[in-house]
């Protein structure tokens, strides 16, 4: 019975993982969650404000890796050594960078993708002194630890926050392989910034959706979450994983275009007067996985940024240039401040 049981479980994960680029819940309408605090209380939060936004990629997508879904051919990651190599670069630009806020997308605890290394207490180790609300997208009960995936979104902040709230947002059609749905949400972090309201969202849009008919209803719908805080007084700035260009690129690369399949551009002419999208357009956050990263190859661009309310003023934006070695999502670091 074994022999039939294991190569059950393969093609399930394998599908689990094809999957991942838009986050799945496994057979479970909730979404846990696993939080911690700081021991000794945060300090109260002060402009400028600080907001990291980075999709980690489980610390199994660097420069070594490539990916099915995007045309690629592995799995998982060449080897468990270079998931700790990626997990320890993360955790050292982490350590040094130190922002208010980081919104993290695609953590993951230990198990099958991971090869047993656990990113998500990696991530916590290295921001020790920060609060933690971390909600799975993905998340297998009955595969053995080795066996097992949990995936999702994490808010990381060092300074005085209020609760973290978890809001669904739409689902993609269908299911896979008869089982699988995708659930799709955001995390919602109010704070008091300066003594003025504020409202941090973390998203992680659908990837691979036929036609990106899923991403622009997650669009509207993430536009009308943030314009609701925006009329209560609250100063809004919505990060992370958009799964759309942000704004037109034209960095160098000789691969090709057809990697480029779920390249979607934001829909700027539903923003709302005065809201703008936050990137820098220097530095390219994200590139095309269908094969092994090599400078001036891959496809990049921007897809990984903030979306800002009219009364919030941006200072900076800074995008960190790794050169793709530990994840094919790179971070960007942006200082904010109220406008009135």
């Amino acid at each position: 019975m074994r022999k039939f049981l294991i190569p059950f479980v393969l093609i399930v994960l394998t599908g689990l993982y094809l999957s991942l680029a838009g986050c799945v819940t496994v057979s479970d309408p909730s979404i846990p969650i696993k939080t911690s605090t700081r021991t000794d209380g945060s300090p109260p939060a002060a402009e400028p404000l600080v907001v990291m936004t980075w999709n980690i990629g489980y610390a199994g997508l660097g420069e070594e890796s490539d990916f099915q879904s995007d045309g690629g051919k592995m799995l998982r990651p060449p080897g468990k050594q270079f998931v700790k190599k990626n997990l320890a670069g993360i955790q050292g630009v982490l350590r040094e960078t130190q922002p208010d806020v980081v919104l993290m997308q695609e953590l993951a605890g230990p198990g099958f993708l991971t090869m047993g290394v656990n990113v998500l207490g990696g991530v916590k180790a290295a921001l020790a002194d920060y609060s933690m609300f971390f909600s799975s997208d993905i998340r297998t009960r009955l595969f053995p630890g080795p066996m097992s995936l949990k995936h999702g979104l994490g808010t990381f902040s060092r300074v005085a926050h209020g609760p973290t709230e978890i809001i669904r947002i739409t689902e993609e059609p269908g299911t896979i392989m008869g089982f699988i749905k995708r659930h799709y949400h955001v995390q919602v972090t109010e704070m008091d910034v300066s003594g003025q309201p504020w409202v941090l969202i973390n998203v992680h849009l659908s990837a691979f959706d036929e036609g990106a008919n899923t991403r622009m209803t997650q669009v509207r719908e993430v536009l009308d979450l943030a314009e609701t805080y925006y009329k209560q007084g609250k100063a809004v700035a919505v990060g992370g994983d958009w799964n759309m260009r942000l704004a037109p690129t034209d960095f160098a690369y000789t691969a090709d275009p057809s990697a480029q399949f779920w390249i979607h551009d934001f829909p700027r002419e539903k923003l709302g007067e005065g809201w703008q999208l936050a990137i820098d357009p220097a530095v390219p956050s994200v590139r095309t996985n269908e094969q092994t990263y090599t400078a001036g190859v891959n496809y990049t661009t921007n897809i990984d940024g903030l979306l800002l309310s009219p009364n919030v003023v941006l200072e900076s934006a800074k995008g960190i240039d790794l050169g793709f070695k530990y994840t094919d999502h790179q971070p960007v670091i942006f200082t904010l401040r109220r406008a009135d």
